[in-house]
């Protein structure tokens, strides 16, 4: 009784996971199926010997509780990444050790517009989306793409090529917010990636908008009481997302959610091949030679992933802050630090450009957006206490309208309909950290300066992305031109090391929120990102 007591235990300390790498802080481990065993591989490197190979094992037995990968029929798919014999894994690496984020995108991308008949702005997004996921658990934030289209116009064909492709994707049609907790795990963030169809139904659930709104940040978890509702458990929601609906997500229920995404329209097309039945030969030879490719892919970029997962990350700028930045810089800062080409670099900075622009337009109507320059022109470092009345007329007269003919605090503007003086004042307040104080004669309002002209970095109508290197300690004393990285090489000489015009001497490398304008051009920006900006377009000036 004991003894079976102990294995029952025993097996119910075991937990299935898709990988394991504690977090980051450890050696990444993978699950997958060799010779029709379910195992965890993993990446070994030794540089003086100049060896690297394939490791496996058939359980992480070193953490609590003992963790083991699924059987092949217990993947939520059906596609795991299976290798047919021990030597397959090696071969891949060997290939992989080879391969560039350029050449490997670009294989991504020829497949994707083979089963897609898209624009190439995205074509480009669903091609860097598969690539980043492989690489999601590097990621500070991820963003979402929402595919909006009706019946027959190609949107499951985007999720298709997804699922096909992207590192450990998963469909979820209509299902119930258990399985979206079951699927993320409680163990690790990071283990799959998710394609979630019919979305029009998906955000009636508090609990399934929860986990998509908490999930684009790999440190939140959500708690969920288990069936008998006395033991909380904690869920890691991270990880990429594909959302596939006929209409828009509500505005209202689904704000925190547009916020994160990425949006597309999708309209009818003829792509070259029919996902559906690429993945479904039949015994067709045409379709199973393209299914091969597609499988081939996926392990390449498995093994591509294992040797290169902990890579130390490159620091950079990419001009743009808040939430944009959020969904932009971790794929630059990613492709910088695997050493993409300038061209590859240019190709994403215009891609999420295109897309930025198209989510931002409805942020250049905000009313608050409207307000901060005329608000800004009042204040100065001698003037920072303010009459409302003043700050009221001011805008006012600024907008286009009419003043209400009975009431002097409310203003029928053409542009935000009827607004209200002391919804005006409170927004003031709350956006630009404006202080009331009381007068005599009225109320001031009270500006801290520098904190104003800070938030011009929210408000300016730039929004441009430009990437650019940060600088470490060293390349500032030296006074050194910085490039972005690049898989060719540059040959230098003495006279690459230019001067940085007015900036002879750095003293430190701290950021702050004082906004200085180059002395060569328009561009401003805080201190320290501006000496980067004048090391790398002015270096000859």
């Amino acid at each position: 009784m004991n003894n079976q007591q102990t294995k029952e235990d025993s097996k119910q300390k075991e937990e299935i996971v898709y990988k394991f790498s504690n977090k980051g802080h450890g050696q990444l481990k993978e699950s997958s199926i060799v010779e029709g065993k379910s195992c965890f591989i993993k990446y070994f490197c030794n540089e003086e010997k100049d060896q690297s190979f394939i490791q496996w094992q058939p359980n992480i037995t070193d953490v609590t509780p003992v963790l083991r990968p699924p059987l092949a029929q217990e993947y939520p798919n059906s596609n795991p990444y299976e290798f047919k014999t021990v030597d397959e894994p090696q071969r891949y690496l060997q290939r992989a050790l080879k391969e560039t984020p350029d050449s490997l995108l670009a294989q991504i991308k020829t497949m994707a517009k083979n089963f897609n008949a898209v624009s190439e702005h995205t074509a480009n997004l669903l091609s860097l989306t598969i690539f980043n996921s492989y690489f999601q658990d590097r990621f500070s934030t991820v963003y979402y793409i929402i595919i909006i289209g009706a019946n027959g116009t190609g949107k499951s064909a985007f999720g298709d090529t997804f699922e096909s492709l992207a590192y450990r994707a998963i469909k979820a049609t209509n299902t119930t917010d258990a399985f979206w907790f079951r699927i993320f795990g409680n163990i690790e963030y990071g283990q799959v990636t998710i394609i979630a169809e019919e979305f029009d139904r998906m955000d009636e659930s508090s609990q399934i908008m929860t986990v998509l709104k908490e999930g684009y940040q790999p440190n939140t978890r959500v708690p969920r009481m288990n069936s008998n509702n006395d033991k909380m458990d904690f869920f890691n929601p991270f990880g990429f997302k594909i959302i596939i609906a006929e209409k828009s997500p509500s505005d209202i229920k689904s704000r925190g959610v547009l916020d994160r995404s990425f949006k597309i329209k999708s309209y009818k097309g003829f792509p070259l091949h029919n996902i559906k039945e690429i993945r479904n030969p039949q015994g067709n030879s045409k379709r199973q030679e393209i299914f091969d490719k597609i499988d081939d892919l996926r392990k390449l970029l498995l093994a591509y992933r294992l040797i290169h997962i902990k890579d130390p990350y490159k620091e950079i700028s990419i001009g743009i802050h808040g939430r944009d930045e959020e969904l932009c810089k971790p794929t630059l800062q990613l492709f910088h630090t695997l050493g993409a080409s300038e061209e590859t670099i240019k190709m994403i900075e215009s891609t999420f450009q295109h897309f930025l622009d198209i989510k931002n337009n409805r942020k250049n109507d905000l009313l608050e957006t409207t307000l901060y320059p005329i608000v800004k022109s009042m204040v100065t470092p001698d003037k920072l206490s303010i009459p409302g009345t003043d700050i009221w007329n001011k805008i006012t007269e600024s907008l286009d309208g009419r003043p209400d003919e009975k009431d002097s605090t409310v203003y029928h503007s053409d542009d935000f309909g009827n607004i209200h003086r002391i919804t005006v004042t409170k927004m003031i307040c709350d956006k630009f950290g404006a202080e009331i104080e009381h007068k005599m004669r009225g109320n001031n309002l009270l500006f801290d300066y520098n904190h104003l002209m800070a938030m011009e970095k929210i408000y300016k109508n730039d929004g441009k992305i430009r990437t650019q290197p940060v600088l470490d300690d060293s390349m500032i004393q030296q006074n050194q031109p910085v490039e972005m990285a690049s898989t060719s090489n540059h040959n230098k000489t003495e006279d690459d090391d230019s001067r940085i015009g007015p900036f002879q001497q750095v003293e430190n490398v701290e950021s702050s929120n004082h906004i200085e304008k180059c002395p060569y051009c328009d561009y401003e920006d805080q201190p320290y990102f501006l000496k980067i900006h004048v090391l790398n377009a002015h270096k000859e000036q």
